[in-house]
């Protein structure tokens, strides 16, 4: 951590929100009156090394500010959403899995990686990090479907399963940084995808692969699918289905999709419930392209009440996100104009 830190422009009329994805790294500014002024995208380059990775931040941060039309001066601070294990205090990432390069044949994920001094030093901006989900959820608390509240839980479907919790306004990380990994609460004993090796886990009864997975598998014990329209090879099935052809054919009355979506919301369902009654949350906000599965929402929202204890359940409201792919930039965002809020 460095001795002295560079200080936040608290009269400044912008912040930057970086979101930073296996893929891309997206940054934008982002003005007091929470609008999206400017945005640029490039390659993260997650495996080429943390020098190459930080250049390409920078990249990003300079191109949304000339699309900006202003200069690092009338910049406030940065926030950034980092996907990995994240000493916030410290600014360093403790672990990211996606991140990092190539030695001797290994790929060797990042570890013990001083992030936030790296990105200060080139910027000389006051910058802050945290978790993507965390920072996801603090986007939708802020800016989206958490808009007015106190309390919020927060799920994101997709290639895992990952979430956030904010209690009293403040993001819940725990004594390392490492609370609210949502997906990896045990929901079935003993139940789950052994390929991913998340045996009874939210994320591997609900995530992508799981769904894929258990689709695949009542297909080959011979039920009849529409889904099989789709198989135009000799791959693997699941290397065909994907949760939005399996949802569509829900949606088109296939009793197997049906099944398979219905069954996957039952195991958010019961991870809605774990949550809401351990946090009495306000509103549990549900992002992720999964979630917009009605299918899926609706059998989620038949267990969570039914495993909830009703008043703390009659409490919370349920709902989708609304930022979509930006909640990572406005939740950057938020962390950004807090330090600049002192």
């Amino acid at each position: 951590m460095s001795e002295a830190r560079i200080q936040p422009n608290r009269n400044a009329e912008y912040v930057i929100g970086i979101d930073l994805g296996g893929t891309n790294v997206r940054s934008a500014v982002v003005s007091r009156d929470e609008k999206i002024v400017a945005r640029h995208e490039v390659p993260s380059d997650a495996e080429a090394g943390v020098t190459h990775t930080v250049s390409r931040i920078i990249e990003s941060v300079h191109g949304a500010i000339e699309q900006a039309g202003i200069t690092l001066e009338n910049i406030g601070a940065v926030g950034i959403a980092v996907p990995g294990h994240i000493d916030v205090p410290a600014g360093r990432v403790v672990w990211a899995p996606n991140f990092g390069e190539t030695k001797g044949g290994s790929f060797v994920p990042y570890k013990d990686i001083p992030l936030r001094d790296l990105i200060e030093a080139q910027l000389n901006l006051s910058v802050t990090m945290d978790n993507d989900a965390n920072v996801a959820a603090l986007g939708e608390f802020r800016y989206g479907a958490g808009r007015g509240t106190r309390h919020l839980v927060m799920f994101t479907l997709g290639t895992g399963i990952g979430g956030g919790i904010i209690v009293e306004g403040e993001v819940l990380r725990g004594a390392t940084g490492g609370a609210a990994e949502v997906g990896h609460i045990i929901i079935a004993d003993g139940v789950g995808g052994s390929r991913t090796g998340a045996h009874g886990r939210l994320e591997g009864l609900a995530q992508r692969d799981a769904i894929t997975e258990r689709a695949a598998l009542k297909m080959e014990s011979g039920r009849d699918t529409s889904l099989w329209s789709v198989i135009d090879g000799p791959e693997a099935l699941t290397q065909h289905l994907s949760p939005a052809n399996i949802d569509e054919a829900a949606d088109n009355g296939d009793v197997l999709a049906i099944e398979v979506m219905q069954e996957t919301g039952h195991y958010v369902g019961l991870g809605i419930a774990s949550m809401i009654n351990v946090f009495n949350p306000e509103v549990f906000v549900i992002g992720g392209k999964i979630s917009r599965s009605e299918t899926l929402f609706a059998a989620a929202l038949r267990t969570a009440k039914a495993s909830s204890i009703g008043s703390i359940y009659n409490a919370a409201k349920i709902v989708r996100a609304e930022l979509g792919d930006d909640a990572g930039i406005m939740g950057a965002a938020e962390l950004a104009w807090r330090q600049t809020k002192g």
